[in-house]
């Protein structure tokens, strides 16, 4: 058996002294050659990292991919991936600290003044009544659309800052003692009207494609906040721009966009009251250790045909 790892910026290669020592029959290979991997997949029947259809497309004994990130739609994108025997398991729970904290710190960089101060420094001001619109989060209502690892992380930092934390899911059920209100995605509307801060957490699949578009954000405070950390196109960036440049909610942050790399020319980069991240969120000196955990799990359950693996994707629902 060949399991081939290929070009990654987490160091995922180092674990292959640990995998061999566990597995000395099974075969492990690094490709760090963006352009060789189509050559290496070929004989591959396991393959750790990110893929192209041209790449996925070259693999002849394929069985298993296993995605570097939490979400997959990228890998979804391939249809004869997508709907052929190949297994697919994501990274679920390995990013879900660093997203919260991501959340965390996009909140109190626009409630502590921090974006105003940054933005002032090179000019050599001193914005001292940027005090004035300073919010405390104590007693603040926020609201989690999605709570997966991520959702429950956030509002587990969130109880702790003593904000007021309500989650809408798909599955609501088994209440954590750190989320106040725990809803069916159907009280989503409710969810954004009682909210002061509302984070998008929820994984993408087509059906929540723009789910949070002009007619939800009318619902929203005009005091509210915004923030979206799970994948891009589930926030209505046009509906959102309009919203904010006419003050009708008074801030947003953003970490993920469609497309990515945001475009040079995207209306989003002149709009004063967006904090705008370039999808870094689940980033974290641990990203590749906790990867590498999950993927030795699940290889000693493939290589005797204990299935499912964890975080096995269900491919037609998208998670």
């Amino acid at each position: 058996m060949k399991v081939l790892i290929g070009p990654n910026v987490m160091g995922l290669e180092k674990g292959i002294p640990e995998l061999q020592k566990a597995h000395p029959t099974i075969d492990f290979v690094h490709c760090a050659d963006r352009g060789a991997v189509a050559a290496a997949i070929a004989d591959a029947d396991v393959y750790m990292g990110h893929l192209s259809r041209e790449v996925f497309l070259a693999a002849r004994k394929l069985q298993w991919v296993q995605s570097p990130s939490s979400g997959v739609n990228y890998f979804l994108a391939i249809p004869e991936l997508k709907d052929g025997p190949v297994i697919l398991t994501g990274a679920r729970g390995t990013h879900a600290a660093s997203v919260a904290e991501s959340a965390m710190a996009m909140i109190l960089a626009i409630t502590r003044g921090i974006v105003d101060s940054v933005q002032a420094q090179p000019q050599h001001k001193w914005v001292g009544s940027v005090r004035q619109k300073l919010l405390e989060l104590t007693d603040l209502k926020l609201g989690i659309i999605g709570l997966g690892a991520i959702g429950k992380a956030l509002a587990k930092r969130a109880y702790a800052f003593d904000m007021h934390v309500t989650a809408v899911d798909m599955f609501p059920t088994n209440k954590p003692d750190y989320v106040h209100e725990l809803w069916g995605l159907d009280r989503q509307d409710e969810l954004l009207a009682d909210s002061d801060i509302v984070v998008v957490t929820i994984p993408w699949t087509a059906e929540v494609q723009g789910m949070i578009g002009a007619e939800q954000i009318a619902l929203m405070k005009p005091s509210a906040m915004l923030v979206g950390i799970s994948r891009g196109g589930i926030i209505d960036q046009k509906a959102l721009a309009a919203a904010l440049r006419e003050k009708r909610i008074a801030s947003a942050a953003l970490d993920v966009f469609e497309p990515e790399p945001l475009p040079a020319d995207s209306e989003l980069w002149d709009i004063e009251n967006l904090l705008i991240a370039p999808h870094i969120a689940g980033g974290t000196q641990y990203e590749g250790k906790y990867l590498l955990e999950i993927f030795g799990e699940n290889l000693a359950k493939f290589v005797v045909g204990e299935f499912p693996l964890r975080n096995q994707i269900n491919k037609q629902l998208g998670f």
